[in-house]
C-alpha cells in the first residue's frame, strides 16, 4: 500500500504493509527511535506521537491510518538543533532520569500547553496520566511543564499553521518543523513483518463515507470493523483476534459529532471520548456521562477510543455504559438497506456480546435530555486513579424536591453482573423517601443481595458486593448537584 503523509514537516511517500504498526514503521523503517515502546497495549504512553496535533499511541495505530495525516515525533520538535522549550525545561528542572518515557512525556506536555497555556499543577498531572514514569516521581516533570507554561508570550513552537496545527503559546516561529527526511527515506518499502501476529497479510480499508463502507463490506464480509482500535489491537497482538481484513471507520464524517434535535441528543458512534468531554451539549445536558468519561482510560486513550467502540466491546466494566443505561439511551444500527433502533439494555446481551447483525454497524446513540432530574452522579472504584478498569461503578439520576424527598430515580451498576445492572426494585423503594443516610444504608443492604458479581483477577465477588451497596451512600454528597 502506498501512503502519503507529512512527517515532521516533510512530505513523505512510502510503500508500507497497511497492517504494520506505526511504532514499528517509525523505529525500524524510518529510524526515528525517539518513539519508544514498552507495554504495547496503550498503558504507558512511551510511544506517544502527535497526529494532526493530537497525542496518539503509535503502538495502537496501523500504518494505513497515517494516510493524509500530519505526524510529529520527538525528532520533529527541534529547530536548527535547538531544543524545544519544553525539552529545555525538562533538563533544567531535572525531569529526566533514565529518559525512556521522556519523548512521549514531552510530546504530551506540548499538546497539553497547546490546549491549556496556563494549567494548574492538578491539570498538568491530569493531562499526563497516560504517560508513565518509574524514575522521577512526577514532581519534577510537573515543575518543568509549569515552568514551560510561563513562556506563553512566545508564539508557536509546534509546526506552523500552514502545517495544519494551531499556533502554540511556546517558543518561536518555526518550532517543530524538524529536519527534512532524506530523499532515501521519502520513498522506501516498509519491512513486511509485524508484531501484530494475527494481522499479518490483512488488508486495512479506510472508507470516507457510508457508501464506501458498504462497498468494502460487500467484498470483505469477515472484516473486523473498528474506529479507535484501543481494544481490538491489544487482542490482535495477544493472538486473541485474527481478522482477515480491517475496516477503520474514523474518517467517516457521518459517524462523528453531537447534534441536537429538540429534546434528543444524537451522538455519532465514532465520536471520541475526548471530543465528548469537550462538547458543550454533552457537558450541559449529560454531566453523568461527562463524569464517567473523565475517568475513562487516559487522555491518550480518550483521544483514540470512541463511545461506539465502548458500547460494542460490551464489557460489564465499560465506563460509559452505566450512564447510558440510566439515560435510557437508544442505539441506532444501520445496514446498507435499513436502519433500526433499540434500547441499549436490549442491545448488549452479555460480556462482549451484542445484537449487532451481519453487515450492520452502530452509527449513533440517541439520548433524551434528562430534564426531569436535578442530580446526575457517576463514581467508580478501581485499583488506581487512572487507566483503571472498574471493580464497581454506579451511575445515578435523581430528582430531589426542595424538601429533600426523592421524586424520581434511575440507578445502574457496572462490573457486578454479566451486563450493566439496573434494579427497578431499589429505585421503587427510594421514590417518595427522604434522601437520608439512614435510608440509603437500608437500600445498600438490599443492593448487596441483588447484584451478582464474580471473582476475577481484579477483585473478589465479596468485595464487589460491599462496594455496590456502599456507592449508594455517596449520593448524600450529591444532593445539591445539578
Amino acid at each position: 500500500m502506498r501512503i502519503t503523509f507529512v512527517l515532521n514537516g516533510d512530505e513523505t511517500e512510502l510503500d508500507v504493509a497497511p497492517e504494520r504498526r506505526v511504532v514499528d514503521l517509525l523505529r525500524e523503517d524510518l529510524h526515528l527511535t525517539g518513539t519508544k515502546e514498552a507495554c504495547g497495549s496503550g498503558e504507558c504512553g512511551a510511544c506517544t506521537i502527535l497526529v494532526d496535533g493530537t497525542p496518539r499511541l503509535a503502538c495502537l495505530m496501523l500504518t494505513a491510518q497515517l494516510q493524509g495525516r500530519r505526524i510529529t515525533t520527538i525528532e520533529g520538535i527541534t529547530r536548527d538543533g535547538t531544543l524545544h522549550p519544553v525539552q529545555q525545561a525538562f533538563i533544567e528542572y531535572g525531569a529526566v532520569q533514565c529518559g525512556f518515557c521522556s519523548p512521549g512525556m514531552v510530546l504530551s506536555s506540548i499538546a497539553l500547553l497547546e490546549q491549556n497555556p496556563n494549567p494548574t499543577r492538578a491539570e498538568i498531572r491530569e493531562g499526563l496520566i497516560g504517560n508513565l514514569c518509574r524514575c522521577t516521581g512526577y514532581v519534577k516533570i510537573v515543575d518543568a511543564v509549569e515552568a514551560a507554561a510561563m513562556l506563553h508570550s512566545h508564539p508557536n513552537p509546534l509546526p506552523a499553521r500552514e502545517r495544519g496545527l494551531a499556533p502554540s503559546p511556546l517558543g518561536g516561529e518555526g518550532w517543530g518543523e524538524g529536519e527534512p527526511l532524506s530523499s532515501k527515506a521519502k520513498s522506501k518499502s516498509a519491512h513486511p513483518s509485524t508484531p501484530l501476529r494475527s494481522a499479518q497479510d490483512a488488508q486495512c480499508h479506510l472508507p470516507r463515507s457510508l457508501a464506501e463502507l458498504w462497498s468494502v463490506l460487500d467484498g470483505e464480509p469477515d472484516a473486523a470493523v473498528y474506529a479507535g482500535g484501543t481494544d481490538l489491537f491489544v487482542k490482535m497482538r495477544n493472538g486473541l483476534a485474527n481478522p482477515r481484513a480491517l475496516v477503520c471507520l474514523e474518517r467517516i464524517e457521518e459517524l462523528a459529532g453531537v447534534s441536537e434535535h429538540g429534546d434528543v441528543l444524537r451522538i455519532g458512534a465514532c465520536t471520541t471520548h475526548s471530543q465528548l468531554l469537550g462538547d458543550p451539549l454533552v457537558r450541559e445536558h449529560l454531566p453523568v456521562l461527562t463524569h464517567a468519561l473523565r475517568g475513562l482510560g487516559s487522555p491518550l486513550i480518550r483521544n483514540m477510543g470512541t463511545i461506539g467502540g465502548n458500547i460494542c466491546t460490551a464489557s460489564p466494566a465499560g465506563d460509559t455504559l452505566p450512564p447510558l443505561y440510566v439515560l435510557d439511551a437508544q442505539v441506532e444500527l444501520r445496514t446498507k438497506d435499513a436502519t433500526r433502533r433499540m434500547p441499549i439494555r436490549d442491545f448488549i446481551v452479555g460480556p462482549g456480546a451484542t445484537r449487532l447483525g451481519a453487515y450492520e454497524i452502530l452509527t449513533a446513540i440517541r439520548v433524551n435530555k434528562p430534564t426531569s432530574f436535578n442530580v446526575q452522579h457517576f463514581e467508580k472504584v478501581g485499583h488506581r486513579n487512572a487507566l483503571a478498569c472498574s471493580l464497581v461503578s454506579l451511575a445515578a439520576l435523581l430528582r430531589v424536591s426542595c424538601t429533600g424527598v426523592i421524586e424520581q430515580v434511575a440507578l445502574a451498576w457496572g462490573s457486578v453482573a454479566p451486563t450493566v445492572m439496573r434494579s427497578r426494585e431499589v429505585e421503587k423503594i427510594l421514590v417518595g423517601e427522604k434522601l437520608s443516610l439512614e435510608r440509603l444504608r437500608e437500600v445498600a443492604a438490599l443492593t448487596r443481595t441483588i447484584v451478582a458479581p464474580i471473582d476475577d483477577v481484579r477483585g473478589a465477588a465479596e468485595y464487589r458486593h460491599k462496594v455496590a451497596g456502599n456507592l449508594l451512600l455517596r449520593l448524600m454528597d450529591t444532593e445539591d448537584a445539578g
